[in-house]
C-alpha cells in the first residue's frame, strides 16, 4: 500500500491524528496516535528525511536564498 496523501491533525489540546488516503481509493482514513507515536514520527521523519539528501548534511534551497536576497534580509 502506498498512501496518496498523509498529514497529521490536532483537533484539540493533546490529540493527534493520522490521516492518509491510499492510492486508488477516494476514503480518507484517520487513526488517532499517542504522543509518544507523534514524537516517533517526527524524529525518525526528520532522520530520515535528512539521510537522504545528502551525506554532508541539508541542501541549500536556491530559491530560499534568491527570496532573502530580494527581501534584503
Amino acid at each position: 500500500m502506498i498512501a496518496k496523501i498523509a498529514y497529521l491533525s490536532t483537533p484539540a489540546p493533546n490529540r493527534y491524528i493520522l490521516n492518509f488516503q491510499l492510492f486508488g481509493s477516494d476514503e480518507l482514513h484517520s487513526v488517532e496516535i499517542s504522543r509518544a507515536h507523534l514524537v516517533n514520527i517526527l524524529i525518525d521523519g526528520a532522520s530520515l528525511a535528512l539521510r537522504e539528501t545528502s551525506s554532508n548534511g541539508v541542501p541549500i534551497n536556491s530559491q530560499t536564498e534568491d527570496a532573502h536576497e530580494r527581501a534584503g534580509t
